[in-house]
């Protein structure tokens, strides 16, 4: 009695047709993946600086938004504040330099890009992208703008 391998066949055709169908699916929605995780280190930076406008605001100083007084601050609740001479490793991880020339604050996004925002006494707002993701280092990083993500 001889057996046939139709069966190690459709089996086979049928993982190897989904296997390709899954690396198809992440080629098309890895942009919107990595759009998602920039617009959420970008959002959760926006969150902090408004907080410390905010705080500044009240104080009269934005050297007043400090790590451990912004953590106070309920919009910020979800977000992890840590000192600017450590680095941001996350979205929701914001390294806060508050100093009366300027606050900033930097954030690392799930794609490995380091994003930082600055808010000046005028109030005006100053975007950035470096590498170390520390807000001693985006406080003296030159302004070169977020990337559309």
């Amino acid at each position: 009695m001889q057996r046939g391998n139709a069966g190690f066949w459709k089996i086979f055709i049928g993982l190897a047709a989904g296997g390709i169908l899954l690396i198809v699916l992440v080629v098309v929605f890895r942009p919107v993946a990595r759009t998602g995780a920039v617009a959420y280190a970008q959002s959760n930076l926006r969150t902090a600086a408004e907080a410390a406008e905010r705080l500044a605001a009240e104080e009269g100083s934005l050297a007043a938004a400090s790590r451990p007084r912004l953590e106070l601050d309920p919009a910020v609740s979800d977000l992890l504040l840590i000192d600017p001479d450590q680095a941001s490793n996350d979205s929701e991880v914001v390294s806060v330099s508050a100093r009366k020339e300027a606050w900033t604050g930097s954030a690392r996004a799930d794609t490995g890009e380091c994003f930082w925002i600055r808010v000046l006494p005028s109030g005006e707002t100053v975007l950035g992208t470096g590498t170390d993701c520390s807000g001693d280092e985006a406080a003296l990083a030159e302004p070169n703008g977020w990337p559309e993500p």
